[in-house]
């Protein structure tokens, strides 16, 4: 958590990592170096990283399940394992709403230009108006914000 804030400030908010974010529930994080950027990026940390994280919090909620379901664990146990599973279902629907704008802006494959510099790069992913899951369209970031 520190690295990214650091980052920022020693480059003053024109970061050379950018941090892909889901969200206030930290769903999905993920850095990348900007000079390292192309244009199969994005569909890059979709395939490899976000699915994958939705697939290991699934897995998760599952192994949890057992617990709250089992006889042989303690109430405390239980109630843990409760809390823990709410948490990672507000992540998992998080990344579920990060997925509808990295999947739109993967099937764009956004090209930047490092002459434009970071400011102008960096808005490219920023506001994305897409249609969530509950039929609204709202305005969604791709990357943290600076």
């Amino acid at each position: 958590k520190d690295f990214y804030k650091d980052h920022l400030k020693v480059y003053q908010k024109r970061p050379i990592y950018w941090m892909f974010e889901s969200g206030k529930n930290d769903g999905f994080k993920a850095l990348i170096y900007m000079h390292r950027y192309n244009d199969q990026t994005i569909a890059k940390v979709r395939t490899d990283y976000l699915h994958t994280l939705q697939r290991k919090y699934e897995a998760e909620i599952n192994r949890l399940q057992l617990v709250v379901d089992s006889e042989e664990y303690t109430t405390k146990d239980k109630t843990a394992a409760k809390k823990q599973i709410v948490r990672i279902s507000k992540q998992i629907e998080e990344c579920k709403e990060y997925d509808q704008v990295v999947a739109h802006l993967a099937n764009e494959k956004i090209s930047i230009d490092l002459d434009d510099g970071v400011k102008v790069n960096y808005a490219k992913f920023q506001d994305i108006k897409i249609i969530n899951l509950k039929d609204k369209e709202v305005k969604m970031n791709l990357l943290a914000k600076i």
